[in-house]
């Protein structure tokens, strides 16, 4: 499977934007992004325990993930 455009630039600044914390909650999804409804930010992210990695953040921002 090869990867999206952008997959590794949006990795990248994720990481970056954590501090390298691999696993994010739904407040920090929402501050990366900037989506302030976080019941919208749960509906566009596939997270699960309230979680979800990095690399499948990355991939849903270049529209391999749940739509």
């Amino acid at each position: 499977m090869s990867e999206s455009f952008a997959y590794r630039e949006n990795l990248e600044q994720i990481l970056q934007f954590t501090g390298g914390k691999n696993l994010l909650n739904i407040s920090e999804v929402s501050r990366f992004t900037g989506i302030s409804d976080r019941r919208t930010v749960k509906r566009l992210f596939p997270f699960v325990n309230s979680r979800i990695s990095a690399a499948t953040l990355a991939r849903c921002m270049c529209g391999d993930g749940k739509q």
